[in-house]
């Protein structure tokens, strides 16, 4: 990799030791950060070497309507109707019971650290750990946001922040910010209470997972 090379999403120099990720946007190849391979993805960029996809002439929504259109042309008058899959009323509601509350399901906190960990932002920080060594690091509620958890790490000279909305199992962590200077962050931000081990995972100060 250079060491002039700077990632084509945020412009930000990758640092040496950092993976390079490349992408092809355009019949053009450009250079990704660890950082940035989600925002890649979501833009349709393709990793560098895959085919293009190949779309289907038919879908299996045009099959079925056309076998509904073909069962209403060769009815002939008389015949009992015969309801298609589309069209036959769907079926009423189920009235569920309110589960009942369970001490022992894991906190807001602690979902949204599981969440992290096992996504690409958890990722990267696990390889910028290996190469920037061990950073500081802090959980807590996002402002404004009830149902967003925000995670802060932080080393000497850069720092970032991701979202986890726990309201939404499958919406993926998304960054929120980044900079270079601690004091950038609000006081918050900077309430250490959670740890990143050997290893590049997250853990909340207190959990004996994340002295591992």
């Amino acid at each position: 990799m250079s060491a002039e090379a700077t990632c084509a999403i945020c412009g930000r120099t990758i640092l040496a030791g950092e993976h390079e990720h490349g992408f092809a946007e355009g019949g053009t190849q450009r250079p990704v950060c660890e950082l940035c391979v989600v925002r890649a993805e979501k833009l349709g960029w393709r990793p560098a070497g895959e085919p293009e996809p190949e779309v289907p002439e038919q879908g299996h929504e045009g099959r079925r309507r056309l076998a509904g259109l073909l069962g209403r042309r060769n009815r002939r008058p008389g015949d009992p109707a015969v309801l298609q899959p589309s069209e036959a009323p769907a079926p009423p509601p189920r009235r569920r019971s309110a589960p009942l509350p369970d001490r022992d399901a894991p906190s807001p906190f602690e979902r949204a650290v599981a969440r992290f960990n096992s996504s690409e932002a958890g990722r990267t920080v696990s390889g910028l750990t290996r190469s920037l060594g061990k950073p500081f690091a802090s959980v807590g509620a996002a402002a404004g946001a009830p149902d967003e958890v925000r995670i802060t790490v932080a080393w000497e000279l850069s720092w970032y922040q991701w979202g986890i909305d726990i309201g939404d199992e499958l919406r993926p962590v998304f960054e929120l910010d980044k900079g270079r200077e601690i004091d950038q962050l609000d006081a918050a931000a900077r309430q250490w209470n959670a740890t990143v081990g050997e290893d590049g995972r997250l853990g909340l100060a207190g959990d004996p997972a994340s002295k591992r």
